[in-house]
């Protein structure tokens, strides 16, 4: 499942990118499987003490992290981090099929 995260943005600001991203994906058939997490009251800062926010996307899926800059690379400052999902060893197929 994508993970969408936001980092380093008040409430209205996340709240907006969100309806943004939700609009930009609304037609990618992977859309349904997408998760979007809040990195409530996160500041992210440089070295020289300056807001950098960002939306950070993990995915498994070497196709879809292009997607997601295609679409995205526009919209905000991005981080794509492909990973690599490793169910429980004691997972039951059912429980397998429903995690990643």
């Amino acid at each position: 499942m994508p993970t969408i995260e936001f980092f380093g943005m008040q409430r209205e600001e996340r709240d907006a990118l969100e309806k943004r991203v939700r609009e930009l994906l609304a037609e990618e058939e992977f859309r349904e499987h997408c998760v979007f997490v809040t990195a409530a009251g996160s500041r992210v800062l440089d070295w020289q003490g300056r807001s950098r926010p960002f939306v950070r996307v993990s995915t498994r899926s070497e196709q879809r992290a292009e997607r997601f800059r295609k679409l995205l690379r526009d919209t905000c400052d991005l981080e794509i981090v492909r990973i690599d999902f490793q169910p429980m060893a004691d997972s039951s197929p059912d429980e397998e099929k429903h995690s990643g």
